[in-house]
């Protein structure tokens, strides 16, 4: 994808973002030339490779260019050629059933404008993020989660409506070099697909064309008039779980083969299931020409409505438009008797500018002090901001800086959704280092209204990101081995970060902590220094519970060392009286180490929790760095599952004092949050082995205690109430 110079511009052919050695095209995107290749692309493992501790890879491993290796056993996304298509299925598919989103897509609450970081920006525009998922060595091949806690996750949901994956994987067949096969589709990241699923936005696969294959072979219809591919991404995307396709035609192609595209896409429309969707990028007219629009015209405006009838749900405008684009664009939109926010994202290419869009202002599609004109597409949004080329990672005050810049790519330059807007205008000078000079970005809560899928009971979160340094559990390490697992983070804080001060003290410094967790791989710290009567406010979470005389409200932090008057509340805004703060005080006395503290709501039965916040009031001068694992509000008793049924090793491959394992069970449909794995040591102690919503789990290294001929798996339930069940075990035999 690229912005559409004067002139014709220098197309490239995508071998997959993320890759050491990529180069700026003209049109200022990440792409990598057919003859820079072999250059490009590194032969040993980049910073952040992934870590076998104990043994080497088995025998027959392999390693691609981008330096990831996968075993022989080992599941792996891959993509799709035409061929591949029209002849898929479930059971055909390798190792289709490890990469399948089971998190149903969340429904979202009304906006309220009341409790708002800006009460007086209008709701409506939409956003796709249409960007890599992990990054990492995952250029050739994906995997769904990875013991490399360098990988990116995603820390803001709360402005996303659609996810659409962007990076390409080759296919099944592939070779493993620098010629490598790439598929024309591919699937999102299903990790990423749960974690999109749980904050109530949608995850599309990606289409892009060119590829090595026949185009015509994608577009012809059956004698019928089905359209086999079309049938094939429809069946892909209920499997697979997730919501739509990204469609990037960006090559020339026949004008008969333009028109049978055309014609599968409107079959594809009329076929696919309530809430599919389809974007289209502005690259490739109905005609088989590749002319970039820059806005929404009567030229591309047939992949959206063609005469009456429907396409695609909506076009993704290429980025080099101005305000007046935009606004005459907002204005066909509405005469076609469509709405802009659901049929016209304008893009902002942050891939390649990161922070700064000198000569790309989004304001021309969001004015300022005026109403915005179309949705908004983000190309790139944080890839690169969190893992720009040449930063070590593997340095956690480095990842700490990344992040923060991330914070300051969607709440602003202030890392404040209620102060967002650049601190001066982007210069030429700036584009020298764009994912490091957030000052001259808005932020797109400058834009975008924050939204939420908290809406029932219960509401439960142990502030996980997606991945840690080691896991916890109940307040104790249970691993020391680094992960990263999109799919497993918690809904975070809804505003990132909203804190507010009285008196004469700075405010707290808050983010999340990776080194200490109730429950899985991080915390939220809160920490500071007061003076007597002052108070810091966190505002974090924006909900829609309608309490009831059995709902309550659950804490779990440490304060390090024991103590009395901490000075925290839980801080209760109802709908009813949106300007008012009720808290709950909690920790009057408190221990050293994780404390537990519940609080009845029944005396606010029937009224509708409408945000949460935390709040550090001292009564005498203090310096207090508290942890918070968990966050819970509840509607009636623990929900304790069931013990998991068919648990069982269906394969296992020793390699030494390490072995791998393929484990499987029956999926709950309901009653269960997610599922741990744990191996029991000879001592009785347990350790984590990972985490996940599915029937199947690849343990990718099992390490061998001295001694032992056996070694018992569980499987242990999690409710969504938080509450641990009965495992199911199974044995692993070391002989």
């Amino acid at each position: 994808m690229g912005i559409e110079q004067t002139g014709p511009s220098r197309r490239f052919v995508l071998r997959g973002a993320g890759v050491a050695g990529l180069t700026l095209g003209l049109s200022g995107l990440l792409q990598l030339s057919e003859s820079d290749a072999d250059a490009a692309v590194p032969a040993a493992a980049p910073v952040g490779s992934r870590a076998r501790a104990a043994a080497s890879p088995p025998p027959g491993s392999t390693t691609d260019p981008a330096g990831l290796t996968v075993t022989p056993n080992e599941p792996w996304m891959h993509g799709y050629l035409a061929k591949d298509l029209a002849s898929w299925s479930a059971s055909s598919d390798p190792y289709a059933k490890y990469f399948r989103s089971r998190v149903p897509l969340a429904p979202r609450i009304p906006a309220f404008a009341a409790t708002q970081a800006n009460p007086a920006l209008a709701f409506g525009p939409q956003v796709i993020d249409l960007s890599d998922d992990y990054l990492g060595e995952m250029a050739y091949r994906a995997l769904r989660y990875q013991n490399d806690v360098t990988l990116r996750t995603s820390r803001f949901w709360q402005y996303t409506d659609i996810y659409a994956s962007w990076h390409g994987v080759i296919t099944a067949a592939s070779t493993l070099d620098t010629n490598a096969t790439y598929g024309i589709v591919n699937l999102p990241n299903p990790a990423w697909t749960d974690a999109a699923h749980r904050n109530g936005a949608k995850s599309l696969g990606c289409w892009f064309w060119p590829r090595s294959d026949t185009f015509s072979a994608l577009v012809t219809p059956n004698p019928d008039g089905t359209y086999p591919v079309a049938d094939q991404l429809i069946a892909m995307a209920r499997y697979f779980g997730f919501d739509g396709y990204f469609i990037n035609q960006e090559a020339t192609v026949a004008s008969a083969d333009a028109a049978n595209l055309m014609a599968m896409l409107e079959y594809l429309r009329a076929t696919a299931p309530a809430g599919f969707h389809v974007q289209y990028y502005d690259a490739m007219m109905p005609d088989g020409t590749l002319d970039y629009q820059n806005q929404f015209d009567s030229t591309n405006a047939p992949w959206v409505l063609n005469g009456s009838t429907p396409v695609c749900n909506s076009l993704f405008v290429n980025y080099a438009w101005d305000g007046t684009a935009a606004a005459s664009s907002r204005s066909l939109v509405q005469s076609l008797g469509l709405d802009p926010y659901q049929v016209s994202y304008f893009g902002t290419e942050c891939q390649g500018r990161g922070f700064v869009q000198y000569g790309y202002d989004p304001r021309g599609n969001f004015p300022e002090g005026g109403t915005a004109q179309n949705s908004w597409g983000l190309f790139g949004s944080t890839t690169n901001i969190l893992c720009p080329p040449g930063v070590d990672l593997t340095v956690p005050a480095n990842q700490a800086d990344r992040y923060a810049k991330e914070r300051y790519y969607w709440s602003g330059p202030n890392g404040d959704p209620t102060r967002t807007g650049r601190f001066r205008a982007p210069a030429s000078g700036d584009t020298s280092t764009p994912y490091d000079t957030y000052q001259v970005w808005d932020g797109v809560a400058h834009y975008i209204v924050e939204r939420s899928a908290i809406g029932s009971f219960p509401f439960v979160t142990r502030f996980n990101t997606g991945k840690g340094f080691g896991v916890w559990r109940a307040g104790t390490q249970i691993s020391a081995n680094q992960w990263a697992n999109a799919g497993v983070a918690d809904v975070l804080p809804t505003w990132q970060w909203w804190v507010t001060s009285t008196g004469t003290s700075a405010a707290a410094a808050v983010d999340y902590d990776l080194t200490t967790a109730w429950d899985g791989g991080a915390s939220l710290k809160v920490s500071g220094t007061q003076n007597a009567g002052d108070s810091s406010v966190i505002r974090l979470f924006k909900t829609q519970l309608a309490t009831s005389s059995n709902t309550t409200a659950r804490i779990r932090y440490n304060a390090g060392g024991a103590g009395t008057d901490l000075g925290l509340s839980i801080g209760l805004v109802f709908a009813d009286a949106p300007t008012q703060t009720t808290w709950l005080p909690i920790g009057a006395t408190y221990s050293a180490g994780w404390n537990t503290e519940t609080v009845s709501l029944g005396s606010y039965t029937g009224r509708t929790i409408a945000a949460i916040s935390l709040q550090f009031a001292a009564s005498a001068a203090t310096s207090y760095a508290v942890n918070v694992g968990e966050l819970a509000f509840l509607d009636g008793a623990a929900v304790v599952p069931s013990v998991p049924a068919g648990f069982a090793i269906d394969a296992s491959y020793v390699n030494g004092t390490a072995a791998e394992m393929l484990l499987s069970w029956t999926l709950a449909t309901s009653g269960v949050w997610y599922y741990d794995l744990r191996r029991v040591r000879p001592d009785g102690t347990v350790e984590a082995l990972g985490r996940t919503y599915d029937e199947v789990f690849y343990v990718a290294e099992i390490d061998q205690v001295a001694g032992e001929a056996t070694t018992t798996v569980q499987l242990v339930p999690v409710s969504p109430t938080g509450d641990e069940g009965p495992a199911a075990t199974a044995t692993l035999s070391w002989s």
